[in-house]
Formats: structure tokens, sequence, C-alpha cells
């Protein structure tokens, strides 16, 4: 009972699921991606039973792959910005390669009967937002009105309907913000042409995370803070200054997020919610590899535990 663990060796997430996979009689294989770009041997021949990834294993040692997939040389990972700077294009070739390596590796133990975590077809789940929206509205689960677009005339129009409104990427990272008359203004309007944002309705609540693992709820969370969501304070770093505890959840709430996971064909993930306050709720976004250390060392979930029992 192999586990095999896949990211940035310093995240708590994969130490604390480590953990648990032993404390479950397995072992812990900690591939941490922070050891490439370099000349530390990672091998894969097709025609044998068995990898190298700085150590060697057999396949069929392998019962589970936790992988954090957004660790997997994305050209956005601040670690890169220095080579992308002086090498843009041969950079840009190098992580691919390695990016090609991983999700290979992750597609052969899944192929070979591991329970892989997420699935390689699952990897860019958050990187395709308008798709998982349209995939919520589409099966009538609750979320808010949102529109992804360029083109400035659509975003007046949506700020004069909502009045208040976030706006956000259309793929991963980057910090929500609210919308403004001053972002209305020509010189900031202008540059919406460049690309597309997204922008969603402000949805007045408390917010939650729900674990979702095999169909069923495994744990459930509120954050607190001062600012209009906690992900502004967690993306300027000020985790101190937001609040995580245990959330009592009703049924439906239940019910949304175990619905958004199986759509996404997620076999373990995260729901973010806004619950307001006459106890009605909508679903803001599904992450398929969610932050489990506040959760479990702060609000006093098993999310690790429940993990390691799938994957060993």
């Amino acid at each position: 009972m192999t586990v095999l663990l896949i990211g940035l060796g310093n995240v708590q997430e994969l130490t604390l699921v480590a953990d648990a996979v032993e404390a479950h009689g397995g072992d812990a294989i900690l591939c941490d991606v922070r050891q490439w770009p370099s000349d530390l041997p990672l091998t894969i021949n097709p025609t044998k039973d068995g990898a190298t990834l700085g150590t060697i294993f057999n396949y069929s040692e392998i019962t589970g792959v936790y992988v954090m997939s957004h660790h997997l040389f994305k050209i956005y990972n601040k670690r890169f910005k220095e080579s992308l700077e002086k090498n843009l294009l041969p950079v840009i070739r190098q992580l691919r390669e390695y990016r090609a390596m991983f999700e290979s590796l992750c597609q052969i133990l899944e192929y070979r009967g591991a329970t892989v975590i997420p699935l390689l077809r699952n990897h860019n789940w958050q990187g395709r937002k308008p798709w998982q929206l349209f995939l919520y509205d589409d099966e009538k689960i609750p979320t808010p009105k949102t529109i992804f677009s360029n083109e400035r005339g659509e975003v007046e129009t949506f700020f004069e309907q909502h009045g208040r409104v976030v706006y956000k990427p259309v793929s991963w990272g980057g910090v929500p913000h609210e919308l403004s008359y001053n972002d209305l203004d020509d010189d900031r309007i202008d540059k919406l042409a460049t690309a597309p944002v997204q922008f969603q309705e402000f949805i007045d609540g408390e917010d939650l995370r729900v674990y979702v693992l095999s169909d069923e709820v495994i744990g459930s969370i509120k954050y607190s803070s001062q600012s209009f969501s906690f992900k502004v304070d967690m993306k300027r770093g000020d985790s101190d200054e937001i609040d995580v505890e245990d959330a009592t959840i009703s049924e439906d709430i239940e019910a949304t997020a175990i619905r958004a996971a199986q759509s996404a064909g997620l076999i373990f993930g995260a729901a973010d919610i806004r619950r307001r306050p006459d106890g009605t709720h909508v679903l803001l976004e599904l992450n398929e590899t969610p932050r489990i250390a506040p959760a479990d060392i702060r609000a006093n979930q098993d999310i690790a535990d429940s993990l390691a029992k799938i994957l060993v």
C-alpha cells in the first residue's frame, strides 16, 4: 500500500496526507516537484513496470496518487518568474515537457488501477470556469449571475443590472475585486479588450467550504474575514486575519456540493458556497485540489484522514 504524493513539497496538505497514509499502515512517497527542472533522474520507460522520480518505484506498488495538479510546472508559478523573464520560449517548452511527464505518469497509474486524485481529465478544472458554470446552470445548481467577457457594453449593462459586482480571472489565480465606477472610466475599461474577465453578481452572506469525497460530504468549514471575501486576505498573505471554524450546513447545501462534484466527475473536491442571511445559498466554484490544512488544523476536520483511507 504505497501512495504517491506529487506537488510542492513545502505545502502542509502533502504533509498531512502523508502522515495520515502512514497512520493507516501505508507508505507515502513524496515527489517534490521543486526538484525540477534539474538533472535529478526522471525516467518513464513504456516497456517497464516502473518509473524513476528521483527514486525508483514499480507501478504495481502504487495504490493511490494525490497530486496538487496546479503545482505541475504551470508558467504562472512564481518560482519560474526569473527564468521566464530571461528566456521566455525555451522555458515555456521546458516546463511543457516536465508537465507532460507527470501527467502521463498519472494516466499510467490510473490505467493500472490506482486511485488518482484528481483524475487527469480534471487537472485543469479551475482553468475552465466558463465551462464549470455553464455545466452547473444546466444541472440547475444555484450559482450567481455571471458573465465572462472582454466587451465594454456587456460589462456596463451587467453592472447596471446588479449594482454590486465582483470581478476575477477566467482561469486560475488572482485576487477577486469589487467593481466600482472608477473601473468603468475610459482609460481603465478600454483595457478590458486585451483579455476577457469574469464578472459575477455580489452575493451577501457567509463563506463556506464543503469537502466532498466519493459522493459524500466529509467536512465543512466557515471562513470569516474583514474583506468581502476571505480569498482577498488569503491572496494578500493575511491568513491570520481569517477565522476558520467548523460549519453546520443544511441538507440543501450538502446536496449542492455533492451534485457539483458529481457533475464535474471529481472523486474529491471542495465547493465554495456563499450562504445568504436567509439560509439560501449559491455555489461560487468547485476546487479540484483544495487547501485542506486550514480545515484540519484550525477547524478540527479530518479531510486528510478521509483521503488516506481511499488512497491506501
